[in-house]
């Protein structure tokens, strides 16, 4: 149950009226577009101009604020990482999106080693969520066990209601930035937690009602239906690699997907080392010193994303890298769509 004293009444013009002022010393990142198509912009010098709620998740996911498609590591070598950009600000981002920080906080920063530059970015960044207040076909969040609206990992999160927002805090970044700005801040009232809680049930009972007409109904059986039925040398695989064409549009507009490559150019003056985002479904991603593949083959690499996903982070984590927005069956060329794959498994 939310707490009572950690729900907030923010008007329309008082979120823009925040944005304006939060945007006078950080980078503002926001989700524009229209017909449930959004891209995240970041906001001019002079405030986030006509933008408006936006009913679903971006095209782009939250990870290209938290670690760019391509990254100056820090010039030549020897010199110091440029360790983030600041403090930012991402608004609109979605329970999807949200799920996906596990993911990216367990590869960059748990462990032995912690990612300097990701570090950075992670504790400048303030995460002002949303509800989602439609779906899109291809979204299957609840199969998961989520929720088309936020959980946790945002420090304010918006839920659309009558002339404004009931604004949760969820962090102690959160509780400062009301206090800091207490004037626009209201009491949320019963009436408009009441219309909170009865838009996400309606949104969930159609998020629910979309997948189960779409034969999706296996949910936490995965990582064993995937490791009973889904080896590497299962026919599966190569039917539905037969149309891939290796453009890794799946790995790069994935929330989760992680993996990078180092490249080095050189400069008058040494040589310069950028981090690209890189794909398991190249066909030298897997090829070592002396030329040897592990996978050469399409259908082992598209093996190797799904056991990752479904099987390799559930047993270390307790957590699918999957996080139901369908964006790689809206990316991928060769009309390879995982909820397809997942039900064959579930036969």
């Amino acid at each position: 149950m939310v707490l009572a004293e950690r729900l907030y009444y923010l008007s329309d013009g008082g979120l823009v009226e925040l944005l304006e002022k939060l945007g006078k010393d950080k980078r503002v990142y926001l989700p524009a577009g229209e017909e449930l198509e959004y891209h995240i912009e970041e906001a001019g010098s002079d405030g986030p101009g006509n933008w408006e709620f936006t009913a679903v998740r971006s095209v782009e996911p939250l990870k290209a604020v938290l670690f760019p498609a391509r990254q100056d590591t820090g010039g030549c070598f020897g010199s110091e990482s440029t360790n983030g950009e600041g403090e930012q600000v991402v608004v609109g981002a979605k329970a999807c999106d949200l799920a996906s920080l596990r993911i990216l906080d367990h590869v960059f920063l748990e462990g032995d080693f912690q990612d300097p530059d990701y570090k950075a970015r992670r504790d400048g960044l303030l995460i002002i969520s949303g509800d989602c207040t439609d779906a899109k076909e291809v979204c299957f969040c609840t199969l998961f066990g989520s929720k088309p609206y936020p959980a946790g990992s945002y420090d304010l999160n918006l839920s659309p209601v009558d002339g404004g927002y009931v604004i949760e805090c969820g962090s102690d970044k959160g509780k400062k930035l009301i206090e800091e700005q207490g004037g626009l801040f209201g009491q949320a009232q019963e009436q408009q937690i009441k219309q909170r809680e009865e838009n996400r049930a309606a949104l969930t009972k159609k998020v629910d009602e979309q997948i189960k007409a779409q034969g999706l109904t296996f949910g936490d059986k995965l990582s064993e239906l995937l490791e009973e039925k889904g080896g590497p040398n299962v026919e599966l695989w190569t039917k539905y690699a037969a149309t891939c064409v290796e453009c890794a549009g799946c790995n790069f507009i994935c929330p989760t997907c992680h993996c990078f490559l180092l490249c080095d150019m050189e400069e008058q003056q040494g040589f310069k080392r950028f981090r690209n985002w890189d794909s398991c479904q190249y066909k030298n991603f897997a090829r070592v010193a002396g030329g040897a593949n592990q996978r050469p083959r399409r259908a082992q690499r598209l093996h190797t994303r799904f056991e990752k996903k479904f099987k390799f982070f559930p047993d270390r984590i307790g957590q699918f890298a999957c996080t139901g927005c369908g964006r790689c069956v809206e990316a991928c060329l060769g009309k390879i769509d995982l909820r397809e794959i997942l039900k064959e498994l579930a036969k």
